[in-house]
């Protein structure tokens, strides 16, 4: 067994075609198809069903592909291990960012970071946050960016900034002359919310201090994962949101008035960089997180009036 009989499993597996796995890993499909039966002879087992159309797993094959990926994964290591060593800013970077986050801080820094580090390939994934937790664990995601205090085992955290959050009023909403809102003036019936498993959703009801069930607006009821979704049903109707402080940036000057403070608290929440403790990749993982603060205001990066350090 070796490395390449590895990719070209796990690529066999991912398109179920001899033919498009060959393309993909860049070979032909007679040699592709002779390392997986090497491999499937040197182990005494079929890999594949080939009757199948088009061809899946066998029963054991399916506990050899899963190895396989961890395999894999550990293979991509080595390459990260002697760049960290050498101080090479370059390689892969695979981050997993919450949906209410990514709109708003991704293209603050994309822009300057790959212009600094041309040699680093940058993924990013919208995941929510169970899932980021899981992709870290697995090593499919190399750090996650998601809305900390979160449930975490065997992590390590670093705050990125601190947001504020605004009501985002209809114009035809009795609340809408009001400068500021008590949130106890929110009436969950009023209030658009993200779909049932969102964390800012859960923020948003801890906000209003309710602990009742969120029931649909008569016949129209709406489930997004997007903030933004919800304000242009907001400006049609006469409902409410609660938004980030990001995105009340982003609107235009006629609407600016539509996002108003909080009277009785400053709801906040800190946005981080989370990474498994056994985390490769610094350098990588460093710039990265540098590159987010200098691209955010400054007055987002206090809280309690400690500033947020750059230094992992």
């Amino acid at each position: 067994m070796n490395l390449q009989q590895i990719e070209y499993l796990l690529a066999l597996d991912k398109y179920r075609n001899f033919s498009v796995a060959a393309k993909k890993v860049f070979v032909t499909q007679p040699a592709l198809t002779i390392q997986i039966k090497n491999l499937e002879r040197e182990l005494g087992v079929e890999i594949f069903d080939r009757n199948k159309k088009p061809i899946i797993p066998t029963e054991i094959g399916e506990e050899l592909i899963k190895h396989a990926q961890v395999l894999h994964r550990n293979s991509e290591k080595f390459r990260d291990i002697v760049n960290e060593f050498k101080a090479d800013i370059s390689g892969e970077l695979r981050i997993g960012i919450i949906p209410t986050v990514a709109p708003y801080i991704v293209p603050k820094f994309v822009n300057n970071f790959m212009s600094k580090y041309p040699n680093v390939n940058l993924i990013f994934s919208e995941v929510i946050s169970e899932d980021i937790l899981i992709q870290l664990k697995d090593g499919t995601l190399d750090a996650g960016i998601l809305v900390t205090p979160f449930p975490m085992e065997n992590t390590i955290v670093f705050p990125l900034y601190y947001e504020k959050f605004f009501t985002y009023i209809s114009k035809e909403h009795p609340l809408s002359k009001r400068k500021k809102i008590r949130t106890a003036e929110l009436d969950l019936q009023d209030l658009w919310l993200l779909e049932e498993g969102n964390c800012f959703r859960n923020q948003i009801i801890n906000i209003c201090k309710r602990d009742v069930e969120y029931a649909s607006k008569g016949k129209f009821h709406y489930e997004s994962l997007s903030i933004d979704s919800l304000m242009k049903i907001v400006d049609s109707s006469k409902g409410i949101t609660v938004i980030p402080e990001f995105a009340k940036t982003l609107l235009p000057k006629e609407k600016q008035a539509m996002a108003k403070p909080f009277s009785d608290y400053e709801p906040i929440r800190e946005a981080s960089l989370v990474i498994e403790r056994t985390f490769l990749k610094r350098s990588l993982i460093e710039k990265l997180r540098d590159e987010i603060i200098n691209s955010v205001p400054k007055r987002m990066l206090k809280y309690g009036g400690e500033l947020i350090s750059t230094i992992i």
